[in-house]
């Protein structure tokens, strides 16, 4: 298991420390980029067997509306579990399985999300990977805002992905926002790239020094249907987006551990 440390706001740490490169954070800068779609898809298309999806978005609760699920069990419940030191492997007893065979951890709609999320980030990624065992967790962090949760969450992870449209209105979000990220998240920082827009991959990496992990294809309504819930088929994982998705998977997967300071979150706490 990889080490992981404790940091607190205002601490001095004169060495560096690995992240636990099995917390991957999916999220955005600006609501609406397909952010907990593609969340789905890398759980779905994860190399390894067993990982599970964290729906820890504070503003969530769409995954159970789009799946016909009941939130609980699901993150409130887990939340409470995990606060109170159950067991390993705890996780996967608040997941649910989605027809997708995608085993996720469910949150509710309305501000009860936003508390169970707190909770977590209070609790850090010692006790979130105790609760998950060996398994890879994708955390769907839904909007990383200054000082927030989902920041909060998104620093736990050894890789956060913001998903953005290639357009300059979007990037110019990113990009303003870059200085603060790179302070915060203690993993690596990429860019999943959705929907139509004039930048291609290569320059949005170039421009605002930040690699492109992949590329999200524009009208593939089969594919975004699958990832939202609404169609299913045996044939589902040859839709576009669902092996875009896998070929981002597969990339976070084989990337090698990232080694950096650790973070100093701006507003908050990060426990490690």
């Amino acid at each position: 298991m990889t080490g992981v440390t404790v940091r607190r706001v205002g601490e001095h740490w004169g060495d560096e420390h690995w992240v636990d490169e099995r917390l991957i954070a999916v999220g955005s800068v600006k609501g609406g980029t397909g952010a907990t779609s593609l969340a789905v898809g890398v759980a779905a298309g994860w190399p390894q067997p067993g990982a599970v999806l964290v729906e820890t978005d504070p503003d969530g609760g769409d995954l159970a509306a789009r799946y016909g699920h009941h939130p609980d069990p699901g993150l409130v419940s887990f939340a409470a579990a995990a606060r109170s030191g159950g067991a390993a492997d705890l996780l996967r007893a608040h997941a649910q399985q989605l027809r997708l065979g995608v085993d996720v951890v469910l949150a509710p709609p309305g501000d009860t999300a936003a508390a169970a999320v707190q909770a977590l980030a209070q609790g850090g990624t010692q006790m979130l990977r105790r609760a998950a065992g060996d398994a890879a967790v994708i955390l769907d962090v839904g909007r990383v805002g200054h000082g927030g949760p989902g920041l909060s969450m998104a620093a736990m992870a050894g890789d956060l992905v913001l998903v953005v449209r290639p357009t300059l209105d979007e990037l110019i979000q990113v990009q303003a926002r870059l200085g603060w990220l790179r302070e915060t998240v203690g993993g690596r920082l990429w860019l999943a790239l959705s929907g139509p827009g004039p930048y291609q991959a290569a320059e949005v990496a170039r421009d605002l020094g930040v690699e492109v992990v992949g590329e999200l294809p524009r009208n593939d309504r089969p594919g975004a249907g699958v990832l939202a819930g609404q169609l299913v088929g045996r044939s589902w994982r040859k839709a576009r987006l669902p092996r875009a998705a896998r070929s981002i998977a597969l990339r976070l997967a084989a990337a090698p551990p990232w080694y950096v300071p650790p973070p100093v979150l701006l507003g908050a706490e990060v426990h490690r």
